[in-house]
């Protein structure tokens, strides 16, 4: 599979604060793993900000992006059950690190420099299959 570079560049929606210049950079539109097997998704970022958060969010099929952790500078390592995020200011990358991957994983993951949902400010986003 080859890799592809997706990037979608961030704007303001509805008096949300935003910059042009910011955005978001995932490697790879797909990815297939195996249940019980871990997975690693990247997240390069680009930002005006000193004080970036970063926000990852799961979309399941035929269902809207839910919010599943959030990164910052004050807060680069998260972890939430088999899900967890590191956050490098020196590489301007986050890494979201999914364990023991099980099928109701399959999703499509958002990388997002806003905490606020919209197609706008959507970021770049990944497909993973756990098969």
């Amino acid at each position: 599979m080859g890799i592809r570079h997706l990037q979608a560049v961030l704007r303001c929606c509805s008096g949300i604060a935003g910059h042009a210049q910011d955005s978001v950079l995932q490697f790879a539109q797909e990815t297939a793993i195996q249940v019980g097997h871990n997975a690693t998704l990247h997240c390069n970022f680009s930002t005006s900000s000193s004080l970036p958060n970063i926000f990852w969010y799961q979309q399941r099929l035929t269902q809207s992006p839910q919010f599943l952790l959030q990164v910052s500078k004050f807060k680069p390592h998260v972890h939430s059950g088999r899900i967890s995020s590191v956050l490098s200011m020196e590489n301007s990358q986050v890494l979201l690190h999914v364990r023991d991957a099980k099928l109701q994983d399959s999703a499509v993951y958002l990388c997002a420099l806003s905490p606020h949902w919209c197609p706008q400010l959507a970021a770049s986003y990944r497909k993973v299959w756990v098969l």
